[in-house]
């Protein structure tokens, strides 16, 4: 019944042309707004079985509650209700050797998928599958893959029937019998959300989709758990998330893709490190075609653009849309989703006023639940793009950081100490006071400088024209600057910007280049002026032309 309920459910509004046992089914199992099954008669079925469950044998405990969590419905009788009077029942058994493999999957399934919590059953199947000598009863996929599904789901963490299962999947000869997307996918999600680790589970797992002929069978669904799976874990199989990137730009359109799907994908690819422009682009392309954001909840916007900046991929038009309903629907975001959305803007240096100006009243909101990190990122994001935010950055936020002193990061002080020059030096405002202020200088001050032999060659050059350039310079601010230089009396820092300085492959600044380029000027009163490597590599080898470029840029050619 409850298969045929799905079914029904699935086709509700096509009635043309429907015969009539269906027309029967529908007014016997479905509610009258075609939504929902009729909980009336479930209620009445559970109520009935009640009286009898003591007859039920390991099939019939299975099957009846993975009935009603197919139909998204847990009965209320009385207490104990059905879920948890069949989950006693089964923990009651002496032993569960009468439970067939698809019994036990059901089983814990249905609790997981119901979400209702019976721990001491969970423990009584993980230590049945646990003491069995092998797992070669289990020759279904689906039953493997259902299992650590659901203790993930339900947040059951048994690390010993994780390892056992993996174990098992990784000694088989093939996972031919796999055959099904969703299989490989849950299994790679499970252990992924329950932390647990199996470098060798992953690895087989992905060798095994890299080997198949196509991806066509893989829903967006199966494709987006199985990178953030990967991505989650911390393994970085280059040629699994190649196939999959390949496969979805192969698409002639993202239209089965949820936002969630798209979020996650682009998160993964930029969490591991995986550079794939084409990707990105295919991704953002389609976002840019909607005609609205309207189904993006908050954390799925911000993952998007932190994706996009944490793997410098720069997309204007995209960024614009989100930025539009973000705006929309700032009231909705929690506290990490606008730390994360901010730093993304301010580390591609995308300056949006707007959107800086009006998640200051929902910054202010949140101002207790930031962590450490999302307060330093809130600070330098309004740092980089300039925005006052006196309601935001006062008294109330100075505590906070007090209050967190202890638990941030290097790169937390770093920004701060940004924030503070943004504060005091360039805006005369309130900073951070002297104790935490000089932990986030020393921070800030701490990496050691490694010149590049772009900064090597640019530095020889200064030389040759009768410079005597001073290099990594320390400035009182706190900069350190690629080298200093006396020109006809004036002052003058040279910024050597590699690759580093800019997002991905563009000549659009980051956040951090445009904020140094800005601050070292207003704070330390000294020209700064940039060499750009792509101008500096149309220069070729000729140390002549080197020259001449920066005599033109110090004001030494006249």
């Amino acid at each position: 019944m409850a298969k045929i309920v799905q079914i029904l459910l699935k086709r509700a509004g096509r009635r043309r042309g429907e015969d009539a046992h269906r027309i029967i089914l529908r007014e016997l199992l479905l509610e009258k707004d075609n939504k929902t099954a009729n909980r009336e008669l479930f209620q009445f079925i559970a109520e009935k079985s009640m009286d009898i469950l003591y007859e039920f044998d390991a099939r019939h405990i299975s099957n009846l509650a993975y009935a009603y969590a197919l139909i998204e419905y847990v009965p209320q009788i009385s207490h104990p209700h059905l879920f948890e009077a069949m989950g006693d029942q089964v923990v009651a058994q002496d032993h569960l050797r009468d439970f067939r493999p698809q019994a036990l999957s059901n089983i814990v399934w249905a609790y997981a998928t119901a979400g209702v919590s019976h721990p001491i059953l969970f423990e009584k199947v993980t230590n049945h599958i646990v003491e069995l000598k092998s797992l070669d009863r289990f020759t279904h996929p689906q039953d493997l893959s259902n299992i650590v599904w659901a203790y993930a789901t339900a947040g059951d963490s048994h690390p010993i029937l994780f390892e056992k299962i993996a174990n098992h999947i990784v000694g088989l000869k093939s996972l031919d019998r796999f055959t099904h997307p969703q299989d490989v996918s849950n299994t790679a999600w499970a252990y992924a959300t329950a932390r647990v680790k199996h470098p060798k589970l992953f690895e087989k797992l992905a060798n095994h989709v890299v080997r198949l002929d196509h991806l066509r069978d893989f829903r967006p669904q199966a494709l987006s758990n199985i990178v953030w799976a990967y991505a989650t874990a911390g393994v970085n199989h280059l040629h699994l998330f190649e196939k999959l990137a390949n496969h979805i730009i192969a698409h002639d359109h993202l239209r089965e893709f949820s936002p969630q799907n798209l979020s996650n994908i682009v998160w993964a690819y930029a969490t591991a490190g995986v550079n794939h422009p084409k990707l990105f682009e295919k991704m953002a392309n389609y976002i840019v075609q909607l005609d609205h954001l309207i189904k993006f909840k908050p954390q799925e916007l911000s993952n998007t653009v932190w994706a996009y900046a944490t793997a410098q991929v720069s997309h204007p038009k995209m960024f614009q849309q989100v930025a539009k309903a973000a705006i929309q629907h700032k009231e909705e975001f929690i506290s990490q989703h606008v730390a994360n959305l901010l730093w993304s803007y301010a580390t591609l240096g995308i300056n949006d006023k707007q959107l800086f100006s009006s998640f200051v009243p929902t910054a202010v909101q949140l101002i207790d639940s930031y962590n450490n990190q999302g307060l330093a990122n809130v600070a330098w994001a309004y740092a980089v793009a300039d925005v006052d935010a006196p309601t935001l950055f006062n008294d109330r936020f100075i505590d906070k950081c007090l209050e967190k002193k202890d638990g941030f990061s290097l790169v937390d002080l770093s920004q701060l100490h940004q924030w503070h020059l943004w504060q005091t030096k360039e805006k005369l405002f309130a900073g951070l006071p002297e104790e935490l202020q000089d932990r986030c200088y020393k921070a800030f001050i701490s990496e050691e400088p490694t010149p590049s032999k772009f900064q090597d060659d640019v530095v020889e050059q200064l030389s040759s024209i009768g410079l005597v350039p001073k290099e990594e310079e320390l400035l009182d601010c706190g900069y350190r600057i690629d080298a200093i230089v006396e020109v006809n009396g004036k002052t003058i820092v040279v910024e050597v910007d590699g690759p580093s300085h800019f997002v991905g492959k563009s000549k659009s600044p980051t956040g951090s280049t445009i904020l140094k380029r800005r601050q070292v000027p207003a704070i330390d009163k000294i020209e700064l002026v940039s060499v750009p490597y792509w101008e500096w590599n149309k220069l070729g080898k000729s140390q002549a032309k080197k020259q001449e470029y920066l005599c033109r840029l110090l004001g030494l050619d006249n």
